[in-house]
């Protein structure tokens, strides 16, 4: 199948701050509590996902699960202006497969959700199989969203 991918941008959530601001170091209580509200609705998002698909979370290339809060974090949604950005990729799935590289999971037939940050710490990118029970699941939880249609790259 195709994969493909759709990003979401904090300002879905945090409305009424400018999300291009956040900065993970930043202890301004307006910033702390924007940042909350992210993290708390990502909790909640993917808790309730992996419940619905039986899936748990893999960094891409080890098969040893982690627990929802090691995506659930400052340091894996926002960026730091004193901090290198830390790119990731997680991969929801219900069995235990290391993959490679992104090509590698590309080419898997296990239904799966990768999960990358952006580095610029104002959103994420979910990427699936076009078409696939994963993506109009997130399509109907994500209706009140703005997401924009990313292409799947393996580099």
């Amino acid at each position: 199948m195709n994969k493909i991918g759709l990003g979401l941008d904090f300002s879905n959530i945090c409305k009424d701050y400018n999300t291009v601001y956040l900065d993970r170091d930043n202890n301004d209580p307006a910033t702390v509590q924007c940042m909350s509200k992210i993290t708390d609705w990502f909790n909640t998002l993917l808790s309730e996902l992996l419940e619905t698909f039986d899936y748990k979370i893999y960094r891409i290339n080890q098969d040893t699960a982690l627990p929802l809060k090691e995506i659930v974090q400052k340091r894996f949604f926002f960026y730091s202006l004193e901090k290198e950005m830390i790119l990731l990729n997680f991969v929801l799935q219900k069995e235990s497969i290391a993959h490679d590289s992104l090509a590698s999971w590309s080419k898997s037939t296990e239904s799966s959700l990768l999960i990358k940050n952006d580095e610029e710490g104002e959103g994420v990118y979910f990427y699936f199989d076009e078409g696939s029970v994963i993506h109009k699941w997130l399509l109907e939880k994500l209706s009140d969203c703005s997401l924009d249609e990313v292409p799947f790259e393996e580099a």
